[in-house]
């Protein structure tokens, strides 16, 4: 079995390795379901989805209907008022198919005046506070990706939860943000473990961060293969070896600080752009070479590509405030260059 954490002031004990929803939204129902089962298996019993992951709620709600279970159940929506925040966790409820959900999360604050909105009259920790006295939702979490905005939060008194990036790249929450969560008796989630899926040495990059003590992981999982993978590797923690921490600095060198972590929060993209997957094409061609990049689907993605239009709406949307437009460019001309 795996170690288990306290979320904090939630005193919801759950495995220290949770389950992360966004990937199911990219695969079909039955195979949705094969995933949580396995999941199920293995023991974990903390899943975290969000409105804004597609159908992976009414993915995951389906499947834990159909298998008899009811783990700890996570969401989130970036409705930042009240009345949407309403409208959201019912819609919430009615996927996963619940009468409550164990934590509900303002998804994505990021910037300072959404989260005075969120917190001000009419905002959504109205809604939820609201919802909490109804029994609807059992605790109230927060999620971001940034640092500034941590603090505010474990500083407010206002949350149970806080959801971070935190990985081998990303890692300033260790010493920023993580300490301060516990010492206010927050649940601290990790979200992104794998970096969004470009970190590749898999093993290395969950063992450090599960080693980090009172936080729980969520990587996203899309097959029964990784399920048993990440499984395996939670529930034999150990040291990570000089070899394996030299690892982390190569990963870190390799990537640098302008890199997709494959959300997906900057689309829909008004030109039918799919962004995320074009902006893997360095990383694919740097670990698997360009043979990898001239396979069928890669001439269609690059069809698509064509159609971007530089309008930038995609760039605000992006957590990590990457140039987008600036990337989409050169990502198609490499990309043009190889499948010449």
């Amino acid at each position: 079995m795996f170690e288990r954490r306290r979320l904090g002031a939630t005193n919801l004990a759950v495995s220290l390795l949770g389950f992360g929803g966004i990937p199911i939204m990219r695969i079909s129902t039955a195979g949705a379901r094969d995933v949580v089962q396995a999941a199920l298996e293995e023991g974990i019993d903390f899943f975290d989805t969000a409105r804004g992951y597609a159908d992976s709620e009414q993915k995951i709600g389906k499947a834990l209907r159909e298998l008899g279970a009811r783990p700890v159940l996570a969401s989130k929506s970036p409705k930042r008022d009240k009345q949407g925040m309403l409208e959201d966790v019912a819609a919430s409820l009615a996927a996963l198919g619940v009468d409550s959900i164990d934590l509900y999360q303002l998804h994505c604050v990021s910037d300072r005046e959404a989260f005075d909105q969120v917190l001000g009259p009419g905002g959504a920790c109205e809604a939820l506070r609201e919802l909490r006295a109804e029994g609807r939702v059992r605790h109230v979490g927060i999620t971001t990706h940034n640092l500034d905005i941590a603090r505010l939060a474990i500083e407010c008194a206002e949350f149970e939860t806080i959801q971070i990036l935190f990985n081998v790249i990303e890692d300033r929450a260790l010493a920023e943000v993580i300490p301060s969560a516990l010492k206010a008796d927050m649940g601290v989630i990790a979200m992104k473990p794998f970096g969004g899926g470009v970190i590749d040495q898999w093993e290395i990059a969950l063992r450090w961060v599960l080693s980090t003590g009172g936080i729980v992981a969520i990587p996203g999982v899309a097959s029964v293969s990784e399920v048993r993978e990440n499984a395996a590797i939670a529930r034999t923690p150990r040291p990570l070896r000089r070899r394996e921490l030299e690892g982390i600095a190569a990963i870190k060198a390799s990537l640098g600080p302008r890199f997709c972590r494959r959300c997906d929060y900057c689309q829909p993209c008004p030109n039918g752009v799919p962004i995320s997957m074009l902006l893997q094409v360095d990383a694919i061609r740097k670990r698997l070479g360009e043979p990898a990049l001239r396979a069928p689907s890669w001439q269609d993605v690059l069809k698509k590509a064509v159609d971007c239009d530089q309008c930038g709406t995609c760039e605000p949307r992006c957590p990590f405030e990457l140039p987008i437009r600036e990337l989409v460019k050169q990502a198609r001309e490499n990309l043009i260059q190889i499948l010449d």
